[in-house]
């Protein structure tokens, strides 16, 4: 991790005006083609959930935009984040639990297949970081909503305005367009730290990655 030199910094007048706003936060909904990935899927034993995660996370860590965070006076850049998902439990409840992410998609995944299995025995909100008042104690982190039911247009997500600058994604229900395999897409970030530029590079990035990934299937 490194701390922003905010007082030479090339971003340091869209950043002083972007922290000023009471709602700062960017939205973005998009279809992500994951056509090679998803036709692949019948060649590896992890679950869907695993390698879409694995995907968007290892393209997330090529934007040093979506591992910058805002600490107080400070902004930071770590050197990786890991992803934050919610999972479905009893009484149709949802939880949360971080996976450690990891470059190898089998390190990742095995390391994900133990972890998910535990949340069988029950899940929570204990990891959930956004209802912190500013205050978080962890925050190398993407948080991404799950939703493989719905293959949605757009969106829109609840935060406390400008204290949470930690990136909301969201996934949904993979469908067929046009002889296409197409990923709904949802991005919330703050705009101090990244503009939309940095957006569609995510996502450029995420459609490389899938396809990367499916040829190692």
């Amino acid at each position: 991790m490194r701390v922003i030199d905010t007082e030479n910094w090339p971003r340091k007048e869209h950043f002083n005006l972007y922290t000023g706003f009471e709602f700062p936060h960017v939205n973005i909904c998009v279809q992500l083609d994951i056509t090679e990935l998803w036709k692949s899927r019948a060649h590896t034993s992890a679950s869907p959930t695993v390698f879409l995660i694995y995907t968007i996370t290892k393209a997330a860590n090529r934007v040093p935009e979506m591992r910058q965070r805002i600490r107080g006076e400070q902004v930071v850049e770590h050197d990786l984040v890991h992803p934050l998902i919610t999972v479905l439990g009893e009484n149709d409840l949802f939880g949360v639990v971080t996976l450690d992410y990891d470059s190898s998609f089998t390190t990742f995944a095995n390391s994900a297949a133990e972890i998910l299995a535990k949340t069988k025995e029950g899940t929570s909100l204990s990891e959930f970081p956004h209802a912190q008042d500013g205050d978080f104690p962890r925050d190398d982190l993407l948080s991404i909503t799950i939703l493989p039911w719905l293959a949605f247009t757009g969106f829109a997500i609840t935060r406390k305005p400008s204290l949470d600058c930690i990136p909301l994604l969201a996934i949904g229900k993979v469908h067929a367009a046009e002889g296409r395999y197409q990923l709904p897409f949802f991005a919330n970030f703050h705009h101090a730290l990244a503009d939309g530029l940095h957006f569609a590079r995510l996502v450029k990035y995420v459609e490389e990655e899938a396809q990367t990934l499916a040829s190692g299937f």
